[in-house]
């Protein structure tokens, strides 16, 4: 081996390496429209928020399977469901029926 830069040389047993060309990084997405920036605005305020149902009252509670929940509605839609307080995620109605062990 040369010592000189540590480099080996193809008289020392060691094949070329095929030239290999740099690859492109991806383009970056497309940034959103006004239009589509507008429409999902709209969409979120008109979800509006979750607030503790019963005017406010309802308190949290420990269910069977030991979740924390907290039962909400959404006044802008008039949709009710349950926060899991631990994920603070709200819950699908699937998911509040095996949270609180209802099969």
């Amino acid at each position: 081996m040369n010592t000189t830069n540590n480099t080996p040389t193809v008289s020392e047993g060691v094949s070329e390496i095929d030239y290999v060309a740099p690859v492109e990084p991806p383009a970056p997405p497309a940034p959103p429209t006004l239009a589509d920036l507008l429409d999902a605005a709209q969409a979120k305020r008109e979800q509006g928020p979750w607030v503790p149902a019963c005017n406010g009252t309802e308190v949290p509670f420990t269910t069977r399977t030991g979740a924390r929940l907290l039962y909400c509605w959404q006044p802008t839609t008039g949709r009710h469901a349950y926060l899991d307080l631990g994920t603070d995620m709200i819950l699908s109605d699937d998911d509040a029926m095996r949270a609180l062990a209802v099969y």
